[in-house]
């Protein structure tokens, strides 16, 4: 019995059909196995007595070999790269690069700073919304004398914060009618322009440098000069209306003057007027204080000879001229 394609149509599809004996008697041929996963194989060429080789064994070679050949494995190629090996010592790298630009930015910082000092140059940073000069209680500041200068700081805060809140006063009566309140708020205005910077020149710079440089002539200068301020303290608590100026204070007086006006324009007044008796309460206390640490470090008597120290040195520079 004939089957197949070769069996039908008399071999019209390929050679002339075998008898089923011939068939029988032929051995068959083993088919090779499949190769295991993942791996290639070489065409190995027939040996001589192999069986038959079809004519187109050749294009296939080197994908697999043909009918009745061995299956060579090819050499297996680089391994695949593992993902995750090197990361943490690329990281570990990195965060070492990074303490040491920090180590080294912090040592360039310092260097900048020592050679800053040695020539004498200090960053202005006093006061805060426009630095004029260095400003260093802790780092300049003896700490026998640092207690006063902490008083003065304190106190000039307060004036600025008084002044402030005046020009706010001034400004609330814009919006009533009464006389003179166009030119009350100009002068609240100019009083603060003026009365900030003056503060900072004749009293607080005065008693920084005084305790910084341990000069008694200075620290004088500083009582005459905050005996004026806390003068013009107690006549802003006070606030008598002066003509245009009527409500350029926010004193008593001027406070009573605004309730009379309208209740909420005087409650405002009257909180400016609180605020002025307190600094000039807690100037007066500094005042005294002040005056008990001059005492204290010799007093009129130490300013006498440190005159006579100054002016022995000057006469002796100039005669060595």
């Amino acid at each position: 019995m004939q089957s197949g394609w070769g069996g039908m149509g008399g071999g019209a599809w390929g050679s002339k059909p075998q008898p089923a004996d011939e068939d029988e008697d032929q051995p068959q041929q083993k088919t090779p196995s499949a190769p295991a996963f993942g791996q290639s194989f070489k065409a190995s060429q027939p040996s001589a007595g192999s069986g038959t080789a079809s004519a187109g064994n050749g294009a296939f070679s080197g994908a697999f070999t043909p009918a009745g050949g061995t299956f060579t494995p090819m050499d297996s190629g680089p391994a695949a790269p593992t993902f995750g090996v090197g990361s943490g010592t690329r990281e570990s790298d990195l965060n070492k690069r990074e303490a040491a630009l920090v180590k080294k930015e912090a040592e360039l910082k310092k260097m900048e700073r020592e050679l800053m000092e040695a020539g004498g140059y200090k960053k202005k940073n006093f006061p805060i919304c426009m630095p004029l000069w260095h400003h260093d209680i802790v780092g300049e500041i003896p700490e026998k004398s640092r207690r006063v200068v902490r008083e003065m700081y304190i106190c000039w805060w307060m004036f600025v914060f008084c002044m402030s809140y005046q020009i706010f006063c001034a400004s609330v009566m814009l919006g009533y009618s009464v006389g003179d309140k166009v030119p009350s708020w100009f002068l609240s205005l100019i009083y603060w322009v003026l009365g900030v910077p003056l503060s900072i020149i004749l009293w607080y710079k005065r008693v920084y440098y005084a305790a910084r440089d341990d000069s008694k002539v200075g620290f004088a200068f500083f009582l005459l000069f905050f005996l004026c301020h806390c003068c013009f303290c107690i006549w802003c608590a006070i606030a008598v209306p002066v003509s245009v100026a009527r409500w350029s204070f926010s004193g008593w007086v001027t406070a009573f003057t605004a309730l009379k006006v309208a209740s909420p324009v005087g409650i405002i007044y009257i909180i400016g007027s609180a605020f002025w008796s307190i600094n000039a309460t807690y100037c007066l206390w500094c005042l005294k204080d002040s005056w008990l640490f001059f005492r204290g470090r010799g007093g009129t008597a130490a300013v006498k000879q440190e005159l006579a120290l100054n002016a022995f040195k000057s006469q002796a520079a100039g005669t060595a001229v």
